[in-house]
This record gives C-alpha cells, structure tokens and sequence, in this order.
C-alpha cells in the first residue's frame, strides 16, 4: 500500500512539474503500435507542440539554457530562428540574404549560434539563418529544417503528440515490399537551391497532381488551376475536393484555400504542383518519411 501511494505521489509530482513548465506531457510510449513497428527506441522519440497559429509539430530546441520549441519543416533546407527567439543567445552575423520559402519572399541574417542541442544531438556552434523580415506573417519561433532529417527516417503522430526520428531504424520504408501504402518521393537532398521542395503524386477528384506538405499551414491550399478544373470558376477563394488520395490512403471533403502563387513553388521548367497539403490532412494520421530510400507512408 505504502509503494501505491509514492507511486502515485511520484506521477502528480511529474504532472506538476510538467503543468509548471509548460512542457508536453509525455504519452504512455508502450501503447502506441507503430512505435515497435518500426523499431523506434525511446531516445528516438520526441513530445510534441502544436496549435493556434503554429500548427505543425514543434520539438524542443535549447541554445545555452534556453528552450524553445520549434517547427519540422521538410520544406526548409537548414536551420531559421526568428529574431529574439533566444534571448541570450550569442550570435555571430555574417552576411545578410534573401530567399523564397514556400511562397513568402524573406530577408535573413545569415551567421552562427552556439551550443545548440535538439534531437539529441548538441552543435557547439550552428550556422543559421535568423529571420530579418517575411512578406507574409512567419508565425513559429524558428525552424528545423531537412538537413537535420535527410540522413535518416521520420514520424509524425500528431494525434499522439509524438515525433519521432532515427538515422538507423530497426524498420526502414526500404525495406518493405511493394505495398499500396507507400508512396514515392521527389527530393534533392543536397540540392543549395532554396526553392527545392519534397514532392509526389496524389489523385484529386480522380485527377493525378504532384503535391507537396506544409507544417506551416493549418488549411490545404490548391492552385488557380486545379480550382478551376474542380469547380469550373476562376474566382473562388475556396474550394472543396471531393476525393484526395495518398498511395491507398483516401480523404473525402477536404476544404481547400485557393493559392494564385502556389506556381511560383518551382522553376518555370519544372512540373507545377497543383496542391500544399496541410495540417488539417496531415494531423488525421500517421506520416512516416524515409528520405534516405525516397519512400512515405500514410497510415
């Protein structure tokens, strides 16, 4: 009786320690299935933020003694951080740029930050990009960006709360048979252009379009185009697919934004994407990554 009640003494302690903190209350690891599915171990996995005007998952990123939570963008090549994230931080700024991401023109300031840890991992000192200035309202506190992912495999579990991510997983996509689950993806991985983003193939109303995923956005966007072709109108500000199918994985009644520069994602030569899926398809399920094998599955 005596053990029962530390034992329960011991788990309100957490709780309040986590209440106090503001940190992500962490998930019994035991009964979620895809976590030994795919061979995750607990060092792998990661609690995470979401909501409000930052959708997406955000892990805990430390600079010195300071922790803040930022975004998993697979859509950003390195590492943002919004000016004043980290207060005490001690940035050495190097040179000023501008760039495209997604479809936001930005000015950064380009230089190093030091003692920096997050998944695991601590970087004595990190080049970055600290965000000067964005055309449209950049809402999280920075972001981990796919150079950081692409040497290994990824999970988001949104309605678990849990990212996780591994660069030697026990169960790789590569080493699955042809399955209707999977889905193939386009990525430079070292690729220095800004612009290069993940990309595949989806059916829309039937209709095969290449796609890409956004952390960022709480609602899909489509293009003119495609909004066109679904509706049959030019002036729609919104529109709603019917059927959006990911490998075998189907979403019915998905209420789009219309995005008129949604085709200035890639170069001119390059295939148009026709849709930036958001976090209200990606939080329905699971999304799990493998960059190294060019391989996705959505369960």
């Amino acid at each position: 009786m005596k053990k029962i009640i530390v034992t329960l003494q011991t788990i309100l302690i957490l709780l309040l320690f986590a209440a106090c903190t503001n940190e992500p209350a962490l998930p019994d690891y035991s009964m979620i299935p895809w976590i030994n599915d795919y061979g995750y171990n607990s060092r792998e996995l990661f609690p995470i933020k979401s909501g409000g005007q930052v959708p997406g998952p955000q892990i805990n990123v430390s600079v010195n003694t300071e922790n803040q939570y930022l975004l998993i963008d697979v859509n950003t090549i390195d590492f943002l951080v919004r000016e004043n994230t980290f207060r005490d931080a001690n940035f050495e700024p190097q040179r000023m740029s501008n760039r495209v991401s997604e479809t936001s023109e930005m000015m950064f300031e380009e230089g190093y930050l030091h003692n920096v840890s997050f998944l695991n991992i601590n970087y004595p000192i990190l080049y970055v990009s600290m965000i000067k200035r964005s055309s449209v309202p950049f809402r999280a506190k920075g972001i981990i960006g796919r150079n950081f992912l692409v040497d290994g495999q990824m999970t988001i579990d949104m309605q678990n709360k849990i990212f996780a991510y591994s660069v030697n997983p026990a169960v790789s996509l590569g080493n699955l048979t042809a399955d209707s689950n999977l889905v193939d993806i386009n990525l430079k991985l070292r690729n220095n252009d800004h612009m290069g983003i993940l990309k595949f193939f989806c059916h829309i109303n039937k209709i095969k379009c290449l796609a890409t995923l956004s952390t960022r956005l709480n609602t899909t966007q489509i293009s003119a185009d495609l909004a066109q072709v679904i509706t049959g109108k030019t002036s729609n500000r919104t529109s709603v697919i019917e059927s959006l199918k990911i490998g075998s994985r189907e979403f019915s009644g998905i209420k789009c934004e219309v995005n008129n520069d949604l085709m200035t994602l890639e170069p001119e030569n390059a295939e148009a994407i026709s849709i930036i899926i958001g976090m209200d398809v990606v939080g329905q399920c699971l999304w799990t990554i493998d960059f190294i094998n060019g391989r996705m599955v959505i369960e």
